[in-house]
């Protein structure tokens, strides 16, 4: 009973948490460091555009605190093995993001943590050559995706404001 008691407090404060982060952001905008302009929308997600064209779209997962949230963006798996020298299936993998606000400037994380760098060291040596080829009999099928915990709150790139 009390298990149940604390997962419904977490559930009920999370959802107030999704409901002050996306009423602090929808409708607002910035400029990230690489020129694309950031733009939330009344639902939490964010959409990327570079030089008025829509780019990418960063979809809301939910907001751990009224001041961050995660997201994820559906990308190709060769944009993220980018550095392995066999063909990889044209699938499309969730990548992890964790937006902040302090004093109304917006940060973003970029990177992961140790562990999952870790992982994905371990996978490279079981299934790659010297070459970054795959080794015989071996596919891409178990390549390591970063899960969202893994996400590195340290590592993060500033904005600006959001206005």
């Amino acid at each position: 009973i009390i298990t149940s008691c604390a997962s419904n407090t977490k559930t009920a404060s999370q959802k107030n948490y999704n409901d002050i982060w996306i009423k602090t952001v929808k409708g607002k905008s910035v400029v990230a460091p690489n020129g694309y302009l950031y733009t939330f929308k009344d639902n939490g997600n964010v959409e990327y555009k570079m030089n008025g064209s829509k780019s990418r779209t960063g979809i809301f997962v939910y907001a751990d605190t009224p001041n961050t949230a995660y997201y994820y963006e559906k990308m190709p798996l060769n944009n993220i093995a980018y550095d392995i020298r066999d063909s990889i299936p044209s699938s499309n993998v969730s990548m992890y993001v964790m937006f902040m606000i302090s004093n109304n400037k917006l940060k973003m994380t970029s990177g992961y943590t140790k562990e999952y760098k870790d992982r994905l060291l371990s996978w490279k040596k079981n299934n790659l050559t010297i070459y970054n080829t795959l080794r015989e009999g071996k596919d891409m099928s178990e390549y390591p995706i970063p899960y969202i915990e893994e996400v590195d709150k340290a590592n993060q790139i500033e904005f600006g404001s959001l206005r």
